[in-house]
């Protein structure tokens, strides 16, 4: 055969050019089933004639790899976060492209791991990648009983879990002590999403090591915990402005993007009348006017990170159980 003939040799190439099925061919390249020596010989001879490069498919065959990575993304999440989810796909898919491997996106809603156990017990993917684990630990516990690999972005329940995560805590208790500097805690209000969630625990958590080492107890009047919907939105911002606070840290950007539109609807002037902040900083604040300050965690490190060490994982290399990436509070005019 000529080589320089520019098309790639395929497994139905040497089947023909052997004259045996191309399911005894994968089999003498993978080295399972039933295939007498004298055949895999042949085989073998044939793929070093015919320049033969195995795709990926038929090396997955060989080595018993799906040469895929799944990423759990939760569904119900994706209109007011998608944001972080988009810049974490994007590190993960860039590392996985360059160890050729490929990203299967697997959704769940409401913590259903109905369709992550579809796809492990079909053995579509090698590893799992969590990018918002739960407090109960489901997803982790579903992969530590079926042996699949894993590392989770943010803090895990899985009691041999590698996970990735920024210093959520440390960051929102730094913030958190800035604001204090021109607002008694009885006049700052705290707004976080479903506490489900264990980075908005670990914000909460950064929020009470900040008012305590201030001196002060948590003004439990001021916090709403687990808030979800425009409507409970809406009555919280009432409540706040009623109790005169001078300040409101949102937990997520989203929850600040309707803040400060809520605001703006009934004639509230930032940070004239009220200021405000934000425990993850985006896109959308940084272009809303007054710019708001926030807290800069940069995720597609995150997903580049958790990519890499799950992958280092499958090759059997030593990693850390956990690795924290650092933080940046951008002090802007929205609390000046």
């Amino acid at each position: 055969m000529d080589n320089s003939v520019s098309r790639t040799v395929q497994l139905d190439d040497i089947a023909k050019a052997l004259g045996i099925s191309k399911t005894t061919v994968s089999r003498a390249i993978s080295g399972k089933g039933r295939v007498s020596p004298e055949t895999r010989d042949r085989v073998l001879e044939c793929i070093r004639v015919m320049n033969y490069s195995p795709n990926m498919i038929a090396k997955s065959f060989s080595e018993n790899r799906t040469y895929n990575i799944g990423v759990v993304i939760p569904m119900d999440d994706m209109e007011t976060e998608a944001p972080f989810f988009q810049t974490c796909l994007m590190g993960i898919s860039k590392c996985c492209a360059l160890r050729n491997y490929d990203t299967l996106v697997i959704g769940t809603e409401r913590g259903d791991v109905s369709q992550l156990k579809r796809v492990l017990e079909s053995r579509k993917a090698d590893g799992v990648i969590i990018t918002r684990p739960l407090r109960n630990g489901s997803m982790e516990q579903l992969l530590a009983d079926m042996s699949i690999p894993y590392v989770t972005v943010g803090q895990s329940s899985g009691v041999d879990a590698v996970t990735i995560d920024s210093e959520h805590k440390e960051g929102c208790c730094q913030l958190t002590s800035y604001l204090l500097m021109n607002n008694k805690p009885n006049k700052l209000g705290l707004i976080i999403g479903s506490m489900e969630q264990t980075v908005n625990k670990s914000r909460y958590d950064g929020f009470v090591k900040a008012v305590e080492a201030s001196g002060a107890t948590v003004p439990n009047q001021t916090v709403f915990l687990g808030v979800n919907g425009e409507l409970q939105l809406r009555r919280v911002i009432d409540d706040l402005l009623q109790r005169e606070c001078g300040c409101v840290i949102c937990g997520d950007d989203m929850i600040c993007m309707h803040v400060v539109n809520m605001l703006a609807s009934i004639g509230k002037v930032i940070p004239r009348d009220i200021r405000v902040a934000s425990f993850y900083n985006s896109m959308y604040l940084d272009m809303n006017s007054p710019p708001i300050t926030a807290l800069r965690f940069r995720a597609g490190d995150l997903g580049a990170t958790a990519a890499t060490l799950l992958l280092d994982m499958l090759e059997g290399k030593e990693t850390s159980r956990e690795t924290m990436l650092g933080f940046e509070m951008l002090i802007r005019k929205s609390t000046m």
